[in-house]
C-alpha cells in the first residue's frame, strides 16, 4: 500500500496517544516509526503489534527512546554513553532518535547491519565520531510515498478511529 510518510506519523501518533503516551512521546514515537519505515521497513507492522499491549508500548516508544537521550547526555558529559534497554526494544521505536543523535554529532554503536524495524537491539553505545547521515531514502520517500504492510497500516487506522479531534474539525466536516 503506498502512502504519505506523514499519513505513517500522523496514525501512529493518534494511536500512542490513544494507548496513554503524552503528546510529546507519542510525536517521537511518529517520528521513530516513520524514520525507521523509510530507512529499515517493517516498523508500522512492528509498531502494530504492540498496539494491544499499552506497557509494551510504553516500554519499547516511550522509555526506550529516553534511554538514548540519556546515553546521549552521558556521551557528552563523559565522551561515551550506553542505553542498556531492560527489553529488546524494536528499532522502529529508535530510528529518528538514533539519527538526530549523529545529526548532533556523535555516533550510535549497536544497530546491526541489515536490521530492519524489527530487529531488537539491547544495549547501544553512543558517542565517538558520527557517520554522514544519508537521507536519499526519506527525500525519496517524501517525492514518491512509502510502500507499506495493508494489513498494519489498516490496524493503525482502525485503532486511530477512537482519537478524538476538535469541534472545530468536526463544525467543518459538516458544512
Amino acid at each position: 500500500m503506498l502512502v504519505a510518510p506523514r499519513e505513517v506519523h500522523d496514525l501512529v501518533f493518534r494511536c500512542a496517544r490513544i494507548a496513554g503516551l503524552d503528546a510529546g512521546a507519542a510525536d517521537r514515537a511518529g517520528r521513530n516509526v516513520t524514520y525507521s519505515e523509510v530507512h529499515f521497513g517493517g516498523a508500522v507492522a512492528t509498531f502494530a503489534s504492540v498496539l494491544a499491549d499499552p506497557q509494551r508500548l510504553l516500554a519499547e516508544y516511550g522509555n526506550g527512546p529516553d534511554a538514548l537521550v540519556l546515553a546521549e547526555v552521558e556521551a557528552r558529559a563523559k565522551g561515551i554513553g550506553s542505553a542498556v534497554f531492560a527489553i529488546g526494544v524494536p528499532l522502529a521505536a529508535l530510528g529518528s532518535c538514533i539519527a538526530e543523535i549523529t545529526i548532533r554529532g556523535l555516533g550510535v554503536e549497536g544497530v546491526p547491519i541489515g536490521a530492519t524495524g524489527t530487529t531488537l537491539v539491547d544495549v547501544l553505545q553512543v558517542g565517538g565520531p558520527a557517520m554522514p547521515v544519508d537521507d536519499t531514502a526519506g527525500s525519496r520517500a517524501a517525492r514518491e510515498g512509502l510502500v507499506v504492510d495493508r494489513a498494519a497500516f489498516s490496524a493503525l487506522t482502525e485503532a486511530a478511529k477512537a482519537f478524538l479531534v476538535s469541534e472545530a474539525i468536526l463544525d467543518g466536516i459538516e458544512d
